[in-house]
């Protein structure tokens, strides 16, 4: 008894030795492997002396079923997963489940949220794991708070139950742990009010204690001298193809700002005020161009080419990362082999060849290439570019931004830096940096009459340099215009903060690249964590995947409701910060969801920021009476406001107005029963207002028994027959209903509206006309052109003139 009891204690020692927690083991196999590969595209090597690299190719699925996505991870792990990611997974999933590994349910809330290691996407076990580790970690972890907060909000689009309360909790215990991303989506809740009571100054002072947290993570050198370029992936994924409402119809200015340099027109306004106005379009065309030949026609415009190549490569695209070295080797051999063919160059190549040399010298000042700066090399190049350019054109070259930054803070010289600053003046090359620095200088020396300090620092914020926002927003907060205003400060250190995405928001980066991948889900997952901290260009990114507009003669998107009205919310969002389209689609989106009332509120919105499409769809509603009553006077005012704002639609306008017209003069005729394609249910009464016809009948018939002579009837006689008669008239009324039903009804099966008929009946009356006057013409010998083309009338004199034209709209 006693050797079986040892026995069994034995076997439960070794059992519970060889059962410890497998999280080591999984943690060293994920440490090995790769987490996640950069898809966007190296620059490769083409053909010639020319870098390519491929265009980007964003495929967002229009319908979503979550069947569908069900069966994908099915799918996955029956078929597509690998021996390693099998192994990985389950000793995650023991290690959590059977041990409570806090590390290894975060890896697994990770895992299944960013599908990292080509693990597939599922929101609703992102959430449970992310949820258990939270509950592990006592809700001390402020990462996974920020992921809980933002899981609350959306409600993981359809997932789990929305609670912003929820939210508003997880954001406020992960922003006392100092999550900087938890900060700024309560900042953007106090400033818009959105699920909070809307409070300016605890706005402010939650952007402030951000924008002070980002600056001090620049030192002096970089605030003062040169900020760091940031490759910005803060855009709208509809810009990519012309904006949300489409070419020549959206009012919102395109986010893609790093496109691929596209060469520009050489006949084009800009380049033409070169040497006031008188350059040589041609390049090679001067009385030295020979110095350029070469047997390839296609290499006189080598240096537009040159300069581009090397512009998109200093500062990245969205398909090819940035590649500062690559640009530097390519200008410094562009140095060599055209700086001595300088004297024969003509004006237009000495233009793009000095932006050649300052975007070299920029490159070795900043040390972006290198390791370090070579003020020398630096100085050399960016002298040279303005000796180049400065005796053939009154563009004013970059080089003296650099050149005034080198002389002020590497030789102290700052009145030399002065007039390098004064020689930009009002230039587009200047970026606001020259504001800055004076505004600083005038600040300093205010003998020297520079200009105001808070003006300078103003007109620097606006050209878009990115210290001078933080600045001008703490000069206005100390009110050194004598003018404090809680919203003009917030509101520039909100901009402050979301210009510093790399710090704010680096997933949107991730989401780009996981667009180019294909993966959708994840990517709207890392879009939503930007929306949340109210960056517009995220939110309409967000919606974008959540619900795209269908094209004409498409069936709309199909989709769960939780993910249509989130995309609303997105669109609303970035609506209230100015992007007038986003109000437009959200009002459409309500339309295709039969919701004419709230449509209807978006439009009147949007209209109020002047959007044309808002007020052509306002026009449209009152036409058809969706969401109010039928007003063709009002409908027409809004289709004429719309040539007030874009004339470019006046055509369309017109016919619009001429198609308003015919159904209001239909209308009339038909006694108010015909309306917008169909009968209206409120008119098949007996109440109904008869028309003209039936009127001006009735009338003529009353007038003859009143006339005739004849004995009057009875009162009994009379009721008894007026009562017949409205019974058989009802009777006659119900059929003629039934009869117009069948046939209405028959129509819109077809896709038959009245404006469908209203242009068939008229293209028939048209070519009947067309037909009538011609065999007329025939007979009576008139002359007739038809389309500017005469009608032969078989040798006979022609009387009289007529010109016949047909056209199609």
């Amino acid at each position: 008894m006693r050797i079986t009891r040892v026995l069994s204690i034995g076997l439960a020692l070794v059992h519970l030795a060889s059962a410890t927690d497998p999280w080591d083991q999984a943690k060293e196999m994920l440490r090995q492997a790769v987490k996640r590969t950069d898809p966007i595209g190296e620059s490769i090597k083409g053909e010639g002396s020319h870098w390519e690299h491929r265009d980007a190719a964003l495929y967002i699925p229009m319908d979503y079923y979550q069947e569908e996505e069900e069966r994908r991870y099915v799918l996955f792990w029956n078929e597509k997963s690998t021996e390693w990611q099998r192994t990985v997974y389950n000793l995650l999933v023991e290690s959590s489940n059977e041990y409570d590994n806090a590390e290894a349910t975060y890896a697994l809330a990770q895992l299944h949220l960013w599908g990292d290691y080509d693990f597939p996407h599922n929101k609703t076990l992102a959430f449970k794991y992310a949820d258990k580790f939270n509950n592990l970690t006592r809700w001390t972890n402020s990462s996974i708070l920020f992921d809980l907060a933002v899981m609350h909000s959306t409600g993981l689009f359809g997932e789990i139950p929305v609670e912003p309360l929820k939210a508003v909790l997880c954001y406020q215990r992960a922003a006392s742990l100092g999550d900087i991303r938890a900060k700024n989506a309560l900042a953007y809740k106090y400033y818009t009010g959105s699920n909070v009571p809307r409070d300016c100054n605890r706005a402010l002072l939650l952007y402030r204690e951000i924008a002070d947290e980002i600056r001090e993570s620049f030192t002096d050198e970089e605030w003062n001298v040169y900020f760091p370029y940031v490759e910005s992936f803060d855009v709208r994924i509809p810009d990519f193809s012309d904006g949300l409402l489409g070419k020549g119809i959206s009012l919102m200015t395109l986010s893609t700002k790093r496109m691929a340099s596209a060469r520009p027109d050489i006949t084009s306004s800009f380049l033409t005020r070169m040497n006031g106005g008188q350059i040589i379009l041609n390049f090679g065309s001067g009385s030295n161009g020979a110095a350029f030949a070469n047997d390839d026609d296609e290499s006189d415009d080598r240096l537009v080419d040159i300069y581009y190549t090397a512009w998109d490569e200093y500062r990245g695209t969205y398909t090819k990362n940035r590649n500062c070295d690559a640009a530097r080797r390519l200008l410094e051999v562009t140095f060599t082999a055209y700086d001595s063919q300088v004297p024969y160059m003509d004006n237009l190549q000495r233009f793009f060849y000095a932006r050649c040399l300052d975007l070299l010298g920029h490159i070795y000042f900043t040390g972006e290439a290198q390791e370090s700066q070579n003020i020398a090399l630096a100085e050399k190049y960016l002298k040279r570019s303005i000796e180049v350019i400065g005796k053939s054109s009154s563009v004013r070259c970059r080089s003296n931004i650099d050149l005034g930054l080198i002389n002020q803070y590497v030789y102290g010289n700052e009145t030399e830096a002065i007039r390098y600053y004064k020689r930009m003046g009002s230039s587009q090359s200047n970026d606001g940096t020259v504001e800055f620095q004076l505004s600083k200088l005038s600040k300093k020396y205010p003998t020297l009459h520079l200009g105001d300090p808070f003006a300078l620092m103003q007109t620097a914020y606006l050209r878009g340099h990115s210290p001078s926002v933080y600045e001008f927003a703490v000069m206005t907060e100390q009110s050194i215009n004598n003018r404090y205003s809680c919203e003009d400060t917030t509101y520039l250190l909100k901009r402050f903060v979301e210009e510093n995405e790399v710090i704010m928001a680096p997933q949107l980066k991730i989401a780009y690249g996981e667009l180019l991948r294909g993966n959708a889900e994840v990517a709207l997952w890392a879009y939503a964590q930007a929306a949340e901290q109210g960056f517009e260009a995220a939110q309409v990114s967000a919606a974008y995947i959540l619900y795209q507009l269908p094209f004409n003669f498409e069936d709309p998107p199909r989709t769960i409701p939780e993910r249509k009205l989130m995309a609303i919310s997105y669109y609303i969002r970035a609506f209230k910060q100015d992007n007038v389209d986003a109000g437009v689609v959200a009002g459409n989106i309500f339309y295709d969801m039969g919701n004419h009332t709230k449509a209807m509120s978006m439009y009147q919105s949007a209209s109020l920021k002047f959007s044309p499409q808002a007020i052509w769809n306002l026009g449209y509603m009152y036409e058809h009476g969706l969401g109010t009553d039928v007003d063709f006077h009002l409908a027409k005012r809004y289709y004429d406001q719309v040539l007030e704002h874009n004339p470019k639609h006046y055509l369309s306008v017109k016919l619009s107005v001429l198609k308003l017209r015919l159904k209001s003069w239909l209308t009339w005729l038909t006694g108010g029963r015909l309306k917008y394609g169909t009968i209206e249910e409120d008119d098949r009464t007996s109440s109904m207002a008869e028309s003209w016809f039936s009127k001006l009948t009735s009338s003529f018939k009353k007038a003859g028994r009143e006339n005739s002579g004849l004995p009057r009837d009875s009162e009994s006689s009379r009721e008894s027959r007026t009562t017949a008669a409205q019974e058989q008239q009802q009777q006659q009324q119900q059929q003629q209903e039934s009869d117009d039903d069948s046939i209405w009804d028959t129509l819109e099966s077809f896709g038959l509206q009245l404006e469908d008929l209203m242009t068939i009946g008229f293209v028939l009356f048209i070519f009947l006309f067309s037909l009538v006057i011609r065999t007329l013409a025939a007979r009576r010998g008139w002359n007739v052109r038809n389309n500017g083309m005469r009608i032969q009338i078989n040798g006979q004199r022609p009387r009289g003139n007529f010109d016949i034209q047909v056209f199609a709209i």
